[in-house]
């Protein structure tokens, strides 16, 4: 695959999935738009994917809770490069409060508007360069955006809402011919749901119980969704759109196996 002379627009390109989306692309010869808050992380991962194509990264350190600032970086990304070809919609936040928790309703606002609101500003706002591009939309979901999780209400609802956005932006501009689709990883170590446990052995628990739970008994990678993020912007895949992508080495598979007699072999 190679992305020569393609545009990509990424948020969240700082840390995690959309850092591995990032370098990604940069190693395929793309043009990059890198947005994220943290100005020292986004700089960081500019000089990364500098090193590795020749073209020079147009940065916008942005908070995209703000739907305005979403707007202008799409304009700049589009002034700067003349077209775009690629939306990655990676930013997000996490939040560990359930329906009975004091803070939800003011951190609900807060969460739905990065992990959702942003995407959906960002599709719409680069919905025409996008369509004249004969582009594409990966967004970035969760496993728990179809499957419950206790204590992360926030979280979940606003990645349900990428998964059925994704689905709802994929039938408007199929006819357009501008696909969208959407990955969701399971947990990896970059998943931001469990950045505030209070010490590294706490997550390391976590991840070792998701581990031994799975049914491949191993867990993906920031590179793994990396690598499908890639697949689904590239024309291998001009036959794929509204799909979710579940990545989670089985964790979400419905099961009652626990609660039966064991099978005779």
């Amino acid at each position: 695959m190679n992305f020569t002379n393609k545009v990509i627009f990424i948020t969240g390109a700082g840390s995690g999935i959309g850092k591995a989306i990032a370098l990604n692309f940069a190693k395929l010869s793309a043009r990059l738009s890198l947005i994220d808050i943290n100005l020292e992380n986004l700089n960081k991962i500019a000089e990364e994917c500098e090193m590795l194509n020749e073209n020079k990264v147009f940065k916008v350190a942005t908070d995209v809770s703000d739907t305005n600032n979403v707007k202008d970086a799409i304009i700049a990304t589009v002034k700067e490069f003349d077209r775009l070809d690629v939306m990655m919609n990676c930013a997000g936040i996490s939040d560990m409060n359930g329906i009975t928790s004091e803070h939800l309703i003011e951190n609900l606002s807060k969460v739905l508007n990065i992990n959702l609101i942003s995407h959906i500003a960002a599709t719409h706002y680069a919905a025409d360069a996008l369509i004249k591009s004969r582009g594409c939309v990966v967004n970035i979901s969760s496993i728990f955006g179809t499957t419950a999780i206790k204590n992360g209400l926030p979280y979940a609802v606003s990645k349900a809402g990428m998964v059925h956005f994704t689905k709802c932006a994929a039938l408007e501009l199929a006819e357009k011919g501008v696909r969208v689709n959407s990955i969701s990883p399971g947990p990896i170590r970059t998943n931001l749901l469990y950045k505030d446990l209070k010490n590294q052995e706490q997550i390391n628990t976590v991840f070792q119980n998701f581990e031994e739970n799975s049914p491949l008994k191993h867990l993906a990678e920031a590179q793994d969704i990396a690598d499908m993020a890639v697949f689904l912007a590239s024309d291998k895949a001009k036959h794929i759109t509204g799909i979710d992508v579940i990545i989670d080495s089985g964790i979400s598979i419905p099961t009652i196996s626990k609660s039966l007699p064991p099978c005779d072999k």
